[in-house]
């Protein structure tokens, strides 16, 4: 009898023990599972994050590689005096490699897309993320008068060094630039480079009040800005096309500082885009402006001057 009581404690002890072993064994491998899922958790997590920044961090390139890129196109318009052919193949070149026709632009160094992308490659490194861009195509637009839209088409590819996760997608991101201040190249290119004119909006108007022309001469003087649906828009003036644009913008030409220049003037409208043109119009002058001064029949109400001419 008591040697059946022995088995019987033997055998319930085994039993307890084996319990606890197996319990232990779940808790350990239990407690591994949830520290493996929530290192995973946390990549996933970090992955994530980065992509959010790098497609901000990606915009941001955008725009001051595309704003360092238009400069670059005014700086070769004013070393060689002469437009550039197709605005959108420059722009494409300059953005992505830095130069223009294969040559360097100083100000595009180390402020191109490609290294831009490169500097975020080489951060998401540091953090275990693998990384790789590819441009698909790059376009420039006028989105207002007063605007250049840039949209870049792209392949973005991060991936975790250990293999947790991996991001992949084609997107395309959109930039706005202000033309606000960039130089216009008409006035480059006809006054053999003496002569620049920066982008300014008008705040002038009405132009003319009455029979007072004071707006309209300080605009003129200044060389201003409007919107106009009849002249050209920057990307076309850039290329020296001196058609119409729905995004068109136009400056009264001051040719007083042409004159200033030793640069001879034609009575012509003072309109920039006819006044640098070959268009044959009816000119008016207008009472209480500079001898030189006209303006075309078609821009009298324009400028609000059809009852103040000479």
């Amino acid at each position: 009898m008591a040697v059946r009581k022995k088995g019987i404690f033997f055998t319930a002890t085994a039993i307890v023990l084996s319990i606890v072993i197996i319990l232990s064994f779940k808790v350990y491998y239990g407690d591994r599972a949830r520290d493996h899922n929530s290192a995973v958790s946390t990549r996933i997590l970090t992955m994530n994050n980065f992509v959010k920044d790098a497609e901000q961090d990606l915009k941001n390139g955008i725009y001051i590689a595309g704003f360092r890129s238009f400069l670059s196109m005014q700086e070769k318009i004013a070393d060689t005096g002469e437009y550039i052919p197709d605005v959108g193949s420059a722009f494409g070149e300059l953005f992505l490699n830095g130069t223009i026709d294969g040559q360097g632009m100083g100000l595009m160094q180390d402020s191109t897309f490609t290294e831009w992308a490169d500097r975020i490659s080489i951060e998401a490194a540091k953090t275990g993320i693998k990384t790789s861009f590819k441009v698909n195509d790059i376009g420039i637009s006028q989105s207002s008068p007063w605007r250049i839209n840039i949209d870049v088409n792209i392949n973005f590819t991060a991936e975790d060094i250990k293999g947790t996760s991996r991001w992949e997608k084609e997107q395309t991101l959109v930039q706005s630039i202000p033309i606000i201040g960039f130089e216009d190249p008409l006035y480059v290119i006809n006054s053999l480079g003496r002569i620049t004119n920066a982008i300014e909006i008008t705040n002038l108007t009405p132009f003319v009040q009455g029979g007072d022309v004071g707006n309209l001469v300080m605009h003129m003087n200044g060389s201003l800005y409007i919107e106009s649906a009849s002249a050209p828009s920057y990307l076309m003036r850039l290329e020296g096309n001196l058609g119409n644009s729905s995004q068109g913008i136009e400056s009264l030409a001051n040719l007083q500082n042409f004159i200033a220049q030793g640069l001879g003037i034609e009575a012509r409208s003072a309109v920039d885009y006819i006044y640098f043109g070959e268009q044959i119009t009816n000119n008016h002058r207008i009472n209480n402006t500079p001898y030189w001064f006209y303006i075309d029949e078609g821009h009298l109400e324009f400028y609000g001057a059809q009852n103040v001419t000479i």
